[in-house]
């Protein structure tokens, strides 16, 4: 069960940073967030995502530093807390909310009908009380929703490109079957592993070297948008075997799914849904 918030909803908050949300948590990260937290911390993205993510997309939350038994994340230290602040993703900066879409519209929620923090840092009863409005204003998520919301629509694209390749082909038709087990099966794969299977598309999805800032999170993004989608073009555009023709199907359909992980999404669900616009397109 979640509450859904309205912008001037009165939430018991003022953050404390007292680091207990810092443990036991899954934090995902789209490519830009992780281009700012490696900004952050001062490190290369390469080196942030072999040392610090799973699959590139999620952080690790291996750290020394326990609470109430869950291990902090990598990026935490106990005597200074993020280490990465500045850069925070946009689920840390806005923990305890989320932000679901549901349909065009985001909306702000929190998970339960207790408000999460009364429970961790019990404290902020007695701090000055924000509304929702004015708590996303202080933790400065704008350019981060933006860029989540360029991001699923990069996601949404994969996903259209993996239906051109096999609908306009005609492998659709011909092995619907096999193309939408496929596709099923791409959303029970973990980060790591569906990672490992993109092979060389997960550098240009994950790790794109562009020229536009990162300070501007929509043209960075469209900036990646259009890289892929030259690459998709140049890789794909002349295939006839049709076993190379579901293998690009399903790249694309894979590096979709993980986007809108990335974003949040559940990998499972994404895959099911488009696997399923494959079997009724197949008939």
């Amino acid at each position: 069960m979640a509450t859904v918030l309205t912008s001037d909803a009165v939430l018991p908050l003022t953050c404390t940073r007292a680091g207990t949300c810092c443990h036991g948590k899954a934090v995902w990260v789209t490519p830009w967030e992780a281009v700012r937290l490696a900004e952050a911390l001062g490190v290369g993205p390469e080196r942030l995502f072999r040392e610090r993510t799973d699959g590139g997309i999620r952080l690790r939350f291996d750290g020394t530093d326990r609470w109430r038994g869950q291990p902090a994340c990598a990026l935490y230290d106990p005597a200074t807390g993020c280490r990465a602040h500045g850069g925070r993703p946009l689920a840390c900066r806005l923990y305890p909310l989320g932000r679901r879409h549901d349909g065009t519209t985001a909306v702000i929620l929190h998970e339960g009908t207790v408000f999460p923090c009364l429970d961790g840092c019990p404290s902020v009863a007695d701090l000055p009380r924000m509304t929702v409005a004015d708590y996303l204003r202080d933790q400065g998520t704008g350019p981060w929703e933006t860029a989540q919301d360029r991001t699923r629509e990069l996601a949404a694209d994969l996903a259209e490109a993996a239906f051109a390749v096999v609908v306009d082909s005609g492998l659709l038709r011909a092995r619907g079957r096999a193309v939408v087990k496929g596709w099923g099966a791409v959303g029970r794969e973990s980060p790591a592993a569906r990672a490992a299977v993109l092979g060389p598309w997960f550098a240009p999805l994950i790790m794109p070297r562009l020229g536009a800032d990162p300070a501007d999170p929509a043209a960075w993004i469209a900036a990646h948008h259009q890289d892929l989608q030259h690459r998709l073009q140049d890789a794909f555009a002349r295939l006839a075997d049709p076993a190379a023709l579901a293998e690009a199907g399903l790249a694309c359909l894979r590096m979709a799914v993980h986007l809108g992980q990335a974003c949040g999404g559940d990998a499972e669900a994404l895959a099911r849904t488009w696997a399923r616009r494959a079997e009724s397109l197949a008939g």
